[in-house]
């Protein structure tokens, strides 16, 4: 038998033939099925850009916030906490206690750095940074998308209703995050012998000493801590354990010790057990502005679809029920009942309750991705990315909108009058063009930024700090808003010198105030919008 010829032979050389080449498939590089996102992963994505450039976009108003950032921006020049409240003479008898200082601070701190376009930038991140938390660490398990996404828009929509900018109250909810993420992450209680995990022992008093010195909210901290051990204490009780042996539990006493530990960290601030009695005034009757819940509201919904969606899984959950998180949810919604700034709170607390008790009640029709077959007779699938190129334009479009893309993309700040709700910009520029002492008679709506934004900072006859007035000051004020004949008599009671009016509010006022001119008050400034009138000055 004949050997067949070798190549070399033939002058071919092996190194060289591609004849078995030609008959492999090319290999074409594939994307991984990991990065196709569904339709509902793009609605979550562009429901996070959305939120981020509305909270941006809307406007601070010109009440709370620039009280509090001139509260800090005293407490960084005199190097020391008000003992009154800051440019209100006339609540200097009342009692006052600066316990949002670290809030403040911080907000002064802020504005300093970039003005009010950095507090309305700052304001939209903690306000995102809120969501994502509760997105992402609060509802965690295996609920389903969208129902993640109806909790994070129910948090969304308590955030809207209660804008204000970046207050104090706004700020606790960084202290708020702190404390629930451990408990989220870990939810110890719902173990049969589960004490708080070591990174709770750690996070939880550290958040609560943050939020005492931030917000009279802080009261909250504590108390949620306390209705997880009366859970599990409930729990042993209902298992069949004797008092005794309840009270001698590891898990119990654990818990008990957490919940002593955290009332402790309230007592570190600069007043002791007086933020105990500045949190229960507030909740009896508000200083601030804020009010008990009332059901015809945004956050009245809000709270009691909640409570209508715990008693629904209460009945229909497949899911063991489990007394700490019972607990949880009833001090949770006391408090938002007691004040509409808990109401945030019941949100988080019911997102981190609820949502375990949903396991099994839905069908998840999530389907798993198969990979990606390489068969030569298959065509790729180029759509399947097509929900991942529309969240990356989302994501896009919310960047070159927001003031982060200046850097890159170029382009000019908001203007003052558009970064905040309507501010007296007029009336401000004279006051600074014509400095001098002043005791200043505005509207309470602009009050807090007339102090603010003037610099020689004047006193100011109300401010938000209204409900800290003395009752007759209320009763003058009242009065001499709605405008009367007695209005130099009221201003000459307490040594007012400037009066600014709002037309567009107080038109007849204006009109009455032009035609009692004298030799004692002059016309100092006019607009289409406000006017202002002085005394003259003697000399």
């Amino acid at each position: 038998m004949l050997a067949a010829p070798k190549q070399e032979h033939l002058g071919m050389d092996p190194a060289n033939d591609k004849s078995n080449d030609a008959l492999q498939p090319a290999a074409t590089p594939v994307l991984s099925d990991r990065y196709a996102l569904s339709a509902l992963d793009f609605a979550v994505v562009s429901f996070f850009v959305a939120a981020y450039l509305l909270f941006y976009y809307l406007p601070l108003p010109t009440v709370g916030v620039w009280r509090d950032i001139t509260v800090g921006r005293t407490i960084l020049e005199e190097s020391q906490l008000p003992q009154h409240p800051v440019q209100l003479p006339l609540a200097a008898t009342s009692s006052y206690r600066a316990t949002n200082w670290l809030a403040d601070l911080s907000l002064a701190l802020i504005n300093r750095a970039g003005g009010p376009e950095a507090i309305s930038l700052a304001s939209t991140l903690v306000a995102c940074g809120f969501l994502l938390f509760v997105y992402f660490v609060l509802c965690r398990g295996e609920a389903p998308k969208w129902l993640k996404l109806v909790a994070v828009a129910l948090a969304a929509a308590t955030l809207l209703f209660q804008w204000q900018g970046l207050t104090p109250a706004m700020a606790s909810s960084v202290p708020l995050a702190l404390l629930l993420a451990p408990l989220a992450i870990f939810a110890r209680w719902r173990e049969a012998e589960g004490t708080p995990s070591i990174w709770t022992w750690i996070i939880a008093p550290i958040a609560i000493v943050a939020w005492a010195n931030t917000h009279w909210t802080f009261i909250a901290g504590p108390l949620l801590i306390s209705a997880i051990a009366k859970g599990v204490a409930y729990d042993s009780l209902f298992a069949g354990k004797t008092l005794r042996e309840t009270l001698g539990s590891r898990k119990v006493q654990a818990w008990a010790w957490l919940a002593q530990l955290c009332w402790f960290a309230t007592l570190l601030n600069p007043w002791g057990f007086g933020v105990w009695a500045e949190a229960f005034e507030q909740i009896v009757r508000p200083l601030d502005g804020s009010a008990p819940l009332v059901l015809a509201s945004g956050p009245g919904v809000i709270v009691a679809l909640l409570v209508a969606a715990l008693a629904f899984l209460l009945r229909r959950s497949k899911a063991p029920v489990h007394g700490g998180d019972v607990m949880l949810f009833v001090v949770a919604t006391i408090l938002a009942a007691c004040n509409t700034h808990f109401a945030l709170t019941l949100v988080a607390v019911a997102t981190m309750v609820c949502l375990p008790m949903t396991v099994g009640m839905f069908p998840q029709r999530e389907a798993a991705k198969s990979p990606v077959s390489t068969e030569k007779n298959e065509e790729p699938r180029p759509l399947r990315f097509a929900f991942t190129l529309l969240s990356l334009l989302a994501i896009w479009i919310g960047f070159a909108l927001s003031p982060i893309s200046a850097s890159v993309l170029g382009g000019t700040p908001r203007s003052l009058a558009k970064a905040i709700n309507d501010p007296p910009l007029g009336v401000v520029r004279y006051l600074n063009e014509h400095p001098r002492e002043r005791f200043i008679f505005a509207p309470v709506a602009w009050s807090d930024f007339i102090a603010f934004a003037t610099v020689d900072s004047p006193d100011m006859f109300a401010t938000s700090d209204f409900d800290r007035l003395p009752q007759q000051a209320k009763f003058d004020y009242r009065g001499l808003v709605q405008g009367g004949a007695q209005w130099q008599r009221i201003l000459d009671r307490y040594d007012v010198d400037t009066l600014v009016i709002d037309k567009r509010t107080q038109s007849e006022f204006a009109t009455q105030v032009v035609g009692d001119l004298n030799a004692e008050w002059e016309l100092a400034w006019e607009s289409d919008r406000a006017l202002i009138v002085q005394r003259r000055i003697a000399g």
